[in-house]
């Protein structure tokens, strides 16, 4: 009997693993429309908007990672209850003891549902390597569950208001439980950022907003530039050259490779941008800014600039709560204690990203490349004096941009062997004959490579104008622009498409 009414009721009430709630998806589209509606009513009663939020962002979440929506609540409402505390308490003993307390119920929920598995691998190898044995991995029952999606970023998120009140930056706590529920949880940006300082969207929600015709129809804009980039490009690049050149390097010559590189590169950007693009556009419909992630990354001339315009948002949380405590500490050591601040930061980036060598390894090479920004800085300016000023900042941005790539190689192997693999074959010579053959047989990657860099580099004031210009449409030509745009997705769209990439970190 129990069992019959369960399956009588609808399957939108239920979390299904095979059948997650994405942005991109037409099922959130039109639950999202219904729920706007509603929103609408209630937009300048500011309690009664904020509960109707977070019950769809807890819904949301509930829909992609079911019964952890418990321990997003349970991560929000300690640090709730810790942040009043460390406000009320007198001694900064107190303080600090309440600031670890955070830590270890934050960053120990991350460590064990995201590095359990990683570190007892880790464990097997080294009695495997020490005392000889051939132990075989196999991860014991209580191993065996799915990584909560999302936690690294909302992990980030709370760890950043209890940081700020402890440094005073936050002058008092919330007082409102579900506005600070609701700042952990917002739906647009939980899963894969931006990643908000409280400081910044705390003071929103508690505010009156105004959702006007600019506001919405840059939101409208961003949003079908993110779902183009996402499905026209990264997808088709994925679907098309790179995954079946990461799956089996061992069966594509030495250009495929090369090409797989910066097909992969072009793909994880256009990913990440094209959902960031989608979760800004979704805030801003909803009446609030949250922080833009990227700023033509390909257009840094060193890695130093790279992370001030890619991921914008962690390299800043990263720069703000780790490497400036860190060089603080080690400012004894002067230029060496700034290195050792780099790389031990570098190193817990690409820890942040997986549990897995490849990251490890990937950060560890962007921690030692702005190592080498910070020592060579006097001797790149005087080299610059020498070249011609043009010459010199395309050749860096070459330079830089190939960096990226063969290290973006090590990024999206399986594990390093692999990895080695592909750069052991670019390295050892390219056979440039091949390149009209693989051109006739890659003529769609290729074109969507080629459009993808054209993209990239497009002026930001043009894309201003543009985005100036939809937004000023009459609301009739605003449709039929978003129609002919969503019609040129559909033609690309397959039912085999991916999440989105940064979802699984």
């Amino acid at each position: 009997m129990w069992q019959n009414f369960i399956s009588s009721v609808p399957e939108i009430f239920f979390y299904i693993p095979e059948q997650l709630l994405t942005f991109t998806s037409v099922f959130f589209i039109s639950l999202f429309t219904l729920f706007y509606f509603l929103y609408a009513l209630f937009l300048k009663k500011i309690k009664l908007r904020n509960f109707l939020l977070l019950l769809f962002s807890l819904y949301f979440y509930y829909k992609i990672s079911g019964l952890y929506v418990f321990l997003l609540i349970f991560i929000a409402t300690s640090d709730y209850f810790i942040g009043k505390a460390i406000f009320y308490s007198k001694k900064e003993k107190y303080k600090s003891l309440l600031v670890l307390l955070s830590i270890i119920i934050d960053a120990g929920s991350l460590l064990y549902f995201k590095y359990s598995e990683f570190f007892y691998h880790i464990r097997i190898d080294l009695i495997n390597e020490i005392f000889h044995q051939n132990l075989s991995y196999t991860p014991p029952d209580w191993l065996n569950f799915v990584m909560p999606l999302g936690i690294s970023f909302y992990v980030f998120k709370t760890l950043s208001y209890i940081f700020d009140l402890k440094r005073e930056i936050i002058e008092q706590p919330e007082k409102n439980y579900i506005n600070y529920l609701l700042y952990v949880s917002f739906f647009p940006n939980i899963l894969a950022g931006p990643i908000s300082k409280a400081r910044n969207l705390l003071p929103q929600l508690n505010s009156n907003v105004i959702i006007d015709k600019t506001k919405a129809g840059n939101g409208l804009f961003l949003i079908l530039c993110g779902t183009f980039k996402k499905i026209v490009i990264a997808d088709m690049l994925g679907r098309n050259l790179v995954d079946r050149v990461f799956d089996a390097p061992e069966f594509f010559s030495n250009f495929e490779t090369l090409m797989a590189g910066y097909g992969y590169t072009m793909q994880l950007y256009f990913d990440f941008s094209g959902y960031t693009d989608i979760v800004i556009g979704l805030a801003l419909l909803l009446g609030f800014s949250i922080e833009p992630n990227f700023n033509k990354p390909f257009l840094a001339q060193n890695i130093s600039e790279f992370w001030r315009r890619w991921h914008i948002t962690l390299s800043s949380w990263l720069n703000e709560y780790i490497y400036q405590p860190l060089s603080f500490y080690f400012r004894k050591f002067k230029s060496a204690g700034v290195v050792l601040a780099v790389l031990i930061t570098f190193t817990i980036s690409g820890l942040w990203h997986g549990p897995a060598l490849t990251y490890v390894i990937w950060g560890i090479l962007h921690g030692l490349a702005i190592t080498w920004d910070i020592t060579t800085s006097k001797l790149r300016k005087k080299v610059s004096k020498i070249f011609n000023p043009k010459i010199y900042k395309f050749l860096s941005i070459l330079i830089c941009f190939h960096f990226l790539v063969f290290t973006m190689i090590i990024f999206r192997s399986e594990n390093l062997s692999k990895s080695f693999l592909m750069l052991n074959k670019i390295f050892s010579g390219l056979e440039f004959n091949l390149i009209l053959d693989w051109a006739k047989i890659y003529i769609l990657p290729l074109s969507i490579l080629l459009l993808s860099l054209i993209l990239h580099y497009l002026p930001i004031t043009l894309i201003d104008k543009i985005k100036k210009f939809y937004s000023n449409l009459h609301w009739s030509l605003k449709i039929l622009v978003s129609f002919i745009v969503i019609l040129i997705i559909f033609q690309a769209y397959n039912t085999d498409s991916q999440a989105f990439i940064y979802l699984k970190f």
